[in-house]
C-alpha cells in the first residue's frame, strides 16, 4: 500500500510540472542577447546556418567571398574553427558522425571572345573532418548551382540541391563520395531549389523550388505531391511571384512550415501538403528553424533586421525579435539548451540569444 500511494504521490507531481512546463513553454514571449560572436569577414551574406546534434556545434557559411565556414561550440558559444581552405561562396552544409559537407560555388572567369572574360560558376562539395575541422576531399558537383544539402545515413547518401539545374545531384556519403544519379524537380526551370527539410525516419525530403513546396519519396525519387503558392499572392506584372524558401517539419502536429520571399510562413499538413494557415512575416523569409520543446518556430529575414518567433501548437505569431541590423536572414537553435544562433550579416557577427519565461 506505501508503494502504491508512493508511486501515487510520484505521478501526481509530475502531472503537475508537465502542466507547468507547458504553461511556461507556452509563455515564452521575450529574448535575451546572450552572447555576440564576431566573425572574420566584412562581407553581409551568410547563406546558411546549422546546428550537428553529434557533437553541439553550430556551423555558419561567411559569406560570398573568401570568408570561408565558421564552426561553434553551441555550449561556450565560442569560435572553435573558420574553415577556408578554398572554401569561397559556401552555402549549405550537411553532417554525419565523421564530416561535414559543405557546398561552394566559386565564379571562376574564363577566355571568351575578343579580349572579354567569361564568367563561370564552379560548384563543389568541401568534405570537412569533424576531428581536426581539416577539409580532406573537394571534388565538383554534377549539378550547377549546389545549394541546399541533406545526409542521410539511412540510405547511405548525400542529396545537394542543384540551384541552376533544377534538380538534386545523389551521392554516397564518407570522405570520397560518389555520384549514383539524380532526382528531378518541378518546375524544370525557374529559380531553383533551396533550403528544403529531409525526414529520414520516412525517406522523404521536403524541397522548396521556386513557387512550389514538393515531397520527393527518396525510396523510388518520385515526387509524391506537390502544392504551389503562387495562387496565394496578389498577381502582379511587374514581379516575380513569391518563391518558397527554407523550411522545418514539426513531427508532433504533423505540419511543415515553410518561409516565403512573400512575407509569409506557410504552414502544410506534412502528409499532403495541403495549406492548413498563412502567417504573416516582418519581411521575405530565407531560413527556418524549430525548437521541438518549446514548440517554437524562427523564421530569419534579411530586410526586417530581425526574426519572427511562432507558436507551432496553436499556429500563430508570438513575437519578432530585432537584431538592429540588416542581412539577418539564417540561424539555427540548439533544441538541448535552446539558444538561437543568428547570423547577422551587417554587423559581421553572429548574436546569440536565450529564450526567456514570463
Amino acid at each position: 500500500m506505501k508503494k502504491t500511494a508512493l508511486a501515487r504521490y510520484v505521478l501526481s507531481v509530475m502531472t503537475i510540472f508537465l502542466l507547468f512546463l507547458g504553461v511556461a513553454n507556452a509563455g515564452t514571449s521575450t529574448f535575451k542577447l546572450i552572447k555576440v560572436i564576431p566573425l572574420p569577414t566584412t562581407d553581409q551574406g551568410g547563406d546558411a546556418v546549422s546546428y550537428d546534434p553529434f557533437n553541439h556545434c553550430v556551423y555558419v557559411s561567411m559569406g560570398k567571398t573568401d570568408a570561408g565556414g565558421v564552426v561553434i561550440n553551441a555550449d561556450t558559444n565560442a569560435l572553435v574553427k573558420v574553415v577556408r581552405d578554398g572554401l569561397v561562396r559556401p552555402y549549405g552544409m550537411a553532417f554525419d558522425h565523421q564530416y561535414v559537407y559543405w557546398t561552394s560555388n566559386k565564379l571562376e572567369h574564363s577566355a571568351g571572345a575578343g579580349n572579354n572574360t567569361v564568367p563561370e560558376k564552379k560548384s563543389r562539395i568541401f568534405v570537412v573532418n569533424k576531428a581536426d575541422w581539416k577539409v580532406v576531399n573537394v571534388f565538383d558537383t554534377v549539378g550547377s548551382g549546389a545549394d541546399g544539402i541533406w545526409v542521410d545515413q539511412k540510405l547511405g547518401r548525400l542529396y545537394v540541391a542543384m540551384d541552376d539545374s533544377n534538380w538534386i545531384d545523389v551521392y554516397t556519403l564518407g570522405k570520397a563520395p560518389k555520384f549514383v544519379g539524380k532526382i528531378s524537380l518541378y518546375p524544370e526551370t525557374g529559380h531553383g531549389p533551396d533550403l528544403g527539410v529531409l525526414l529520414s525516419a520516412r525517406h522523404l525530403l521536403y524541397m522548396p523550388d521556386d513557387s512550389w513546396e514538393e515531397k520527393i519519396n527518396l525510396l523510388n525519387g518520385q515526387i509524391e505531391d506537390k502544392t504551389n503558392v503562387a495562387p496565394y499572392f496578389p498577381v502582379s506584372a511587374t514581379k516575380h511571384h513569391p518563391d518558397t524558401k527554407g523550411q522545418i517539419i514539426d513531427p508532433e502536429n504533423h505540419t511543415l512550415w515553410v518561409g516565403t520571399t512573400g512575407s509569409r510562413i506557410f504552414v502544410f499538413n506534412a502528409g499532403n501538403l495541403k495549406v492548413l494557415k498563412q502567417l504573416p512575416a516582418r519581411a521575405g523569409i530565407d531560413q527556418v528553424a524549430y525548437d521541438p520543446a518549446y514548440h517554437l518556430v524562427y523564421a530569419f529575414e534579411s530586410n526586417a533586421k530581425g526574426f519572427n518567433v511562432y507558436n507551432a501548437r496553436t499556429m500563430k505569431p508570438v513575437t519578432f525579435v530585432s537584431t538592429g541590423y540588416g542581412k539577418t536572414h539564417t540561424g539555427a537553435v540548439d533544441p538541448g539548451n535552446h539558444k538561437i544562433f543568428v547570423y547577422v550579416g551587417e554587423a559581421h557577427a553572429v548574436y546569440v540569444y536565450q529564450p526567456v519565461h514570463d
